[in-house]
């Protein structure tokens, strides 16, 4: 499984949610049996079954499918959001950088202008 998300990979999942029912989706459980159903809050039919394994796995399966899809959209803007920010450290740290160097050039420049004054006069 990969370790970074690439832009591509970004993409395929906004793809995929955006294609997915709509949301927020909610669980339907109940306690007197094994199975537990994923289904869109604004009504309809349920979407999904979980019924292979006991209550307690089906019911921690829908929930982490049902948080995972009510809160994909906002995990990838903040995805894009700090990634962007990153990039603006990052640009602004090299710019300050670039100033440092500027100025240790500029300081080495008059160094040279100096000493050549003094050897000379």
């Amino acid at each position: 499984m990969k370790q970074i998300l690439t832009s591509e990979d970004i993409n395929f999942l906004e793809e995929k949610f955006r294609a997915a029912s709509p949301g927020p989706w909610s669980v339907l459980e109940n306690e007197a049996v094994d199975t537990v159903w994923i289904t869109p809050s604004i009504g309809g039919n349920p979407i999904a079954l979980l019924d292979y394994r006991s209550r307690e796995q089906n019911s921690a399966d829908a929930h982490f499918m049902v948080s995972a899809k009510n809160y994909m959209d906002v995990m990838l803007g903040e995805i894009k959001i700090l990634r962007k920010r990153i990039l603006e450290l990052i640009q602004s740290n090299n710019m300050e950088v670039q100033k440092r160097l500027d100025l240790q050039t500029e300081l080495q420049e008059l160094k040279k202008i100096l000493r050549s004054e003094n050897e000379s006069g």
